[in-house]
Formats: C-alpha cells, structure tokens, sequence
C-alpha cells in the first residue's frame, strides 16, 4: 500500500467521505507518478483514461490548442474521460516538476458506486464542458473583430525615433519635420528616460520665448514614459491613456523592447468612437453644459459596445475612467464658482459599484469626502456648498441620487480625516447593520478628485482595523449568504410565480450580490486593497485562498452574470424601460441556461466556503 498516496486522498474532498479501509485500498491500487516541467501528457487516448491527483507541481489543461485551466496542488483531471462522449482535455502540460496520484479507470468506476462521488465529478465535468462552450462561442464572437475587440497587435504603429538627452530642441524639431513624426523617445545608455513631442517643444520652449538652440530634449521631456503591451486589448490601452491624458502610448513586445508608437491620429482611423478624443474633450468642458454632452456620448458608448459584443468588465472599467475624468473635472468646474479662502485639503472618493469600476448603467451615485484638520465654522460652510453644488450638478448630469443619502451633501459622508478614523473605530466596535453597510460601501472606495493622501491615509487605517475584527468580518461575509441562488432541486432555475415579475429572477440578489459582498470580506482580511471585484478574486488566488481553478470559475461565475444582466438592461433602455435587474430565462439560449445553472453552483460552493471559513452556521 502506498501510504503517502492514502494519506494524501484522505485530506481531498469527496475522498475524506470514504470509509479508510475503503480509502487504504484506493491507495493500494493507485500509482504514483513524476512528470518533469515541460512534459506534455496526451490524455485523448484509450490507455489514458485515468482520474489524476496532483500530489506536488502545477499542470495547466488544453483543450486542442487553447489553454482552459491551470491546476496546482490538491487538484485533479482526467475526470471528463469518463463522462463525456468527446474528450474534453486533449492534453495536460507540466508547468513545473510533478508528482502525480494515478487512480486507473478501474479504481475510478469503482469509486463512481458511491453517489456523493459520482455526483461531485460529473458536476466537476458539467462545469468544464459549459466552460469549453463558453469559450468557443466567445472566440467565435471574436472574429467579428468590433473596434473595441482589437488588441494594440492588430494596429500598425509608427516606429520610434531615437535621440539623445543632450540633443538640442532645434535640432530634435528638424528631426521631427525630416522624419515626418511628432514625437521622439529619449534614449540613453539603453534606457528610455522620456518622451519629446511637439507639444513638449511648443508649451515649454516656444511659448517661453527659449532658445531651442540651447535647450536640450532631457530638459523639456516628458517623464516616465506610458507604456502599453502588444497583447494588450485595445480597452485597456484606451483605459490607460484616459487616465494618464496622454495622446500617445509606447508600445512594448513581450521582452520589452519598443515595438512603436501608437497615437491619437492612428485612433481616428479606426472605426468606432475615438476614447481618447472624448477624453480630451472632457478636459476642454467649460461648463455644465458640454460635461453633460459628453455624458451622454459615454452611455451612448456602453449602448454600442455591450451590443457588439465586448466584454462588461472591460466596457466597466473603461466607462468608470471617464466617470473619473467627468467627476474631477466637475471638482475644478466648482471650485471656480466658489470662495477657496477658507479651503484646505479635501479628496472626493468615490463608493459601490462605482469604486469597484462596475458601473456600466448611471445607477446611484454613491460618494463620500474627506477634508483635513479641523475647518472651523467657515470652512465646514464652504465644504457644504461644494458638497450642494457638486451632488445637483451630477443630478444634472445624468448621475441619480442615491435613494439612501450616500453622498457628499449628508454629513454622515463628510467629514474630516480624524473623524473619519473615529467612525471605523465605532464602526469596528458595533459591527451593527449599518456599520456593515458602511464599512462595505467604504471597502470599495477609489479617490477621484482632490488631495489622495487622504484617502490613502483612512484606506490604510479602515483595512487594518477591519482586518483585526473577526466579528465585524464574520457579519460581512454573512451578507454573502443572505440571498440564496435560484436554484431547485434537479437544478431548476426558480422564477417568480406571481407579481410584476412573474417568470423571472433577479441576477443580482442570486449571483452578483454574494459574489461582490464574499470576495469583498475575504479582501479585507487579507489585506488586498485593490477594489474591482475581478482583480481581487485574482489577488486572493495569488494569495493562496483559491485555487486557480476555483479561482477560474468565481471569474467567469461573476463576468457572465454581469453579461446577463448589462445586455439585459441595454435591450429595456432600448424599449424606453427603466433598466432592473429582472432577466428571464425562456428568453435565454439552451447554452445560456445551462451555463447560468454551473454559474449559480459555483456561488453555492463559494458560499458554503463562507460557512464554514466563518462558521456562518452558529449566526443563524
């Protein structure tokens, strides 16, 4: 008997179940084998069919050539063999030295006789083949190629010209004009120190009355570069230039070396809107009026790209950017119209979804404000009519208020630095229903506007306290379990029988809420303060709490309910319908439906990971 392999099986679920004589004799007939980093296993052959443990190592799953999961240690494949018609994994390469648990088809069929094993792989295989699906329609959906699809790859760029520091401004201008380009990379020593472009010449050389013959091209570059890789999609390089309000981008390859140069003008060639000139014009709004303009072009933008089929995280966090650029440029718009002499340092942050950059639709507005010391009389009125001022001008814009008063105008939400530390203390301490909901909303925050040290400062201050309070965390994570998926037995999509949305389900409550509200406490206590909720089941991997395949199925879990519900809510603004989150299933594919059911499994697995993490159980 190979004792190792028995001791091993016994701590992975649903072997622990086993009976140990059961078990020790599992382990008496399995084999234990050693695959070197690199070695490729072809699992599509009748001699392979073989349920694989991996005992020490990472493998990664291929489904003819394209990489769908990645397994580390206490995970296992083979499965799908013997449950699907057509091989679901064609081949699993090592990504490190190996050692496998090998249970032959004759072990396995054995082990299938119990039910509760038997179900817990054929829901393993279901949730692989539905992943399979998903993306072979989703890169069948690709070759459409929409504008926002492309990747900076599919782009022709422009190739850099060199100089050097001490390269004098008149002299990079000539080479500019003789190389027909309007930038230069400064280049030094291999490094690549900055940028000079013709706006660099003209803003601090021509407009300066300098001599361009005695100013060099490391006096006026721009510094550090903006750099975007080739495989990038063109949303995130659009994402990165509207934040960083640059008109160009460095483009690296995958050893980063320079590929080129991309521009704005390369941008207007391509069909679509222009992200980059719509950020330009944000910057350039004088008033109100052309903000709330522009507004309207950005909703006009989710419209089209959620019809064309590009993702919702990517259209999220690419929306959320110019919701960014629109609230500080409505900071400095105010601020103009009011008197700064009692003023002192104050960040605007923002909350929710909107902090989490998942705001696709205008949904509430959900914001909060920190100033520093202690204002007095004078200032606590000035930072009261910002506070009026900015709240009516996002109305105006499109932005509804929040129904529940969570905004800059309610002085709950705005305060100074101190007191915003006193009320996570209080907040720690009471772990009350609404210090749930305000440490949620606070968890989720992103400043936008004003001085970042301060919200760097309560962040800071919020997480560690939040992370030393196992019974506020414990109340958190019982948010997540608070709405249960709709799911039947033979897992039958439950709808509502009666009422306005009769036949229907509400997404939200049953998938994206407990996803958003676990992954969120499980952040805090471990202290990953990014705020998307994508990005932090990805930090939470990293961090050992996921597996990658877990990790995998709460991603794709959560992207494809958000999909559901955004296409959703596009279809009802189109028929002149408030948007909810109400989806009916008759009105969703055979595909659809069946990949909506793994999707409420995974929430069901993820919640029972809750209960029993914070033994939720002993709450009720």
């Amino acid at each position: 008997m190979n004792r190792s392999i028995t001791s091993f099986l016994a701590g992975i679920h649903p072997l622990s179940d086993l009976p140990s004589k059961e078990l020790e004799e599992v382990g008496s007939l399995a084999g234990e084998q050693k695959v070197s980093a690199g070695e490729i296993l072809v699992l599509d052959q009748e001699d392979r069919v073989a349920l694989y443990y991996i005992m020490e190592g990472s493998v990664q799953l291929f489904h003819g050539k394209e990489a769908m999961d990645t397994l580390i240690q206490g995970d296992f494949f083979g499965n799908e063999a013997f449950f699907s018609f057509s091989p679901l994994v064609h081949s699993a390469v090592a990504l490190e030295d190996c050692t496998l648990a090998v249970l032959p088809e004759p072990v396995f069929q054995r082990l299938m006789q119990h039910g509760q094993v038997n179900n817990y792989f054929q829901r393993k295989t279901d949730i692989f083949r539905n992943r399979i699906n998903y993306y072979l329609s989703q890169r069948k959906a690709y070759r459409i190629d929409p504008y926002l699809r492309l990747t900076l790859r599919d782009i022709q760029v422009r190739q850099p010209v060199f100089i050097h520091p001490e390269t004098t401004v008149a002299r990079t201008a000539t080479i500019m004009q003789q190389e027909r380009v309007s930038s230069c990379l400064v280049q030094q020593e291999g490094a690549f120190p900055g940028i000079v472009t013709q706006h660099d010449i003209l803003e601090k050389v021509v407009a300066g009355d300098l001599d361009p013959k005695v100013v060099y091209a490391g006096q006026i570059m721009s510094s550090p570069l903006i750099t975007a890789r080739s495989n990038e999609l063109l949303f995130q390089a659009l994402s990165r230039m509207v934040r960083h309000g640059v008109h160009r981008l460095v483009v690296l390859d995958n050893r980063d070396r320079t590929r080129g140069i991309i521009e704005e003008r390369d941008l207007i060639s391509i069909k679509g809107e222009n992200p980059v000139h719509l950020s330009g014009e944000i910057a350039r709004s004088r008033d109100m009026g052309s903000l709330g303009r522009i507004f309207q072009q950005v909703q006009g933008m989710v419209l089209r790209s959620v019809a064309e089929g590009t993702g919702v995280l990517q259209v999220g966090r690419l929306i959320s950017d110019f919701h960014d650029q629109i609230l500080a440029r409505l900071h400095e718009l105010i601020l103009q119209q009011v008197d700064q002499s009692h003023q002192d340092s104050f960040c605007i942050l923002v909350l929710g979804s909107e902090g989490r950059k998942e705001q696709y639709m205008a949904t509430d507005q959900d914001n909060a404000l920190i100033y520093a010391g202690d204002p007095g009389r004078q200032g606590l009125a000035f930072y009261e009519l910002f506070a009026d001022k900015f709240i009516q001008a996002l109305t105006d814009l499109g932005f509804p208020p929040c129904p529940h008063q969570v905004m800059i105008n309610n002085p709950e939400w705005r305060m100074s630095l101190d007191e915003w530390l006193d009320t996570v203390d209080e907040m720690a301490q009471k772990a009350d229903t609404q210090s749930i909901l305000k440490t949620s909303l606070l968890l989720d925050m992103r400043p936008v506007a004003g001085d970042e040290k301060l919200a760097g400062m309560l962040r800071s201050y919020l997480f560690r306290r939040v992370a030393r309070s196992s019974f506020l965390l414990k109340y958190m994570a019982n948010e997540a379990v608070r709405f249960m998926p709709p799911l039947g037995f033979f897992s039958k999509l439950l709808v509502e029988k009666s009422g306005e949305n009769k036949g229907k389900m509400d997404i939200k409550k049953g998938g994206v809420f407990p996803l958003i509200h676990g992954v969120r406490t499980l952040s805090a206590e471990h202290g990953i303060l990014d705020t998307s909720t994508e990005e932090r089941i990805t930090r939470l991997h990293e961090s050992g709490v996921f597996s990658a395949g877990f990790c995998a199925g709460l991603r794709e879990a959560y992207e494809f309910f958000q999909t559901l519900r955004v296409k959703n809510q596009v279809e009802q603004i189109k028929k002149g319908v408030a948007p909810d989150n109400w989806i009916n299933p008759d009105d969703l594919s055979g595909m659809e439906r069946d990949r909506l059911k793994e999707c409420f499994r995974v929430v069901l697995e993820f919640q029972n990971l809750l209960n029993n993490k914070y033994s939720l159980r002993l709450l009720a």
